[in-house]
């Protein structure tokens, strides 16, 4: 696939430039992304970042190996909207993804163009035949998006975190190549 290929009617695809940090910084650090910034372990989630944090994070994510990090573009105004991962760290069979949309940005469905750009290329280009999402079970929006998009409950980790002082669950879903739905049309049976 080439970077053609991560376009969609409302939105684009492109590695992260060290110019994307102050647009980073901006919508990470708002309120309603707590918690679901996916972004790596050894930065806090529930804490604002700096300046330094995001630039590292970027850092981070242009010399990772076994994982793609992307920023998502609006098409029409060409600003940095938010940020899409796929991981497949010990197995590339089994990727995992991740989507986060600028909350000014959310309920437009351009996180459904991006989560859909992801998965044709994890199931057309790679050799993924079951992607994952990690998703805390207080983030109902999520939970709801994944299902929308054809991901089933696979797991929960029991009290994997803690939130405004009390336990949460990661839930843990997942969505096997037999089971997706590409654009235009069928499903794909291998």
């Amino acid at each position: 696939m080439t970077w053609s290929g991560f376009r969609s009617d409302d939105v684009s695809l492109r590695p992260f430039s060290p110019d994307d940090a102050p647009v980073l910084e901006a919508y990470l650090n708002q309120p309603d992304l707590e918690g679901r910034r996916y972004i790596p372990w050894s930065f806090p989630e529930y804490a604002p970042l700096s300046t330094q944090q995001v630039e590292a994070i970027l850092q981070k994510w242009g010399q990772a190996e076994d994982e793609l990090h992307l920023a998502v573009i609006h098409r029409e105004t060409g600003d940095l909207i938010g940020h899409a991962d796929c991981e497949w760290e010990w197995d590339p069979h089994n990727p995992s993804v991740s989507v986060v949309i600028d909350p000014g940005h959310q309920r437009q469905g351009l996180g459904s163009q991006v989560l859909r750009l992801l998965l044709n290329y994890l199931l057309e280009q790679t050799p993924a035949h079951n992607i994952t999402a990690w998703i805390a079970s207080w983030n109902t929006a999520a939970l709801a998006f994944a299902a929308r998009h054809g991901f089933q409950q696979a797991g929960r980790m029991r009290r994997a975190g803690i939130r405004h002082g009390a336990y949460f669950d990661t839930m843990i879903l997942d969505m096997l190549r037999s089971e997706w739905q590409p654009e235009g049309g069928g499903t794909d049976a291998s």
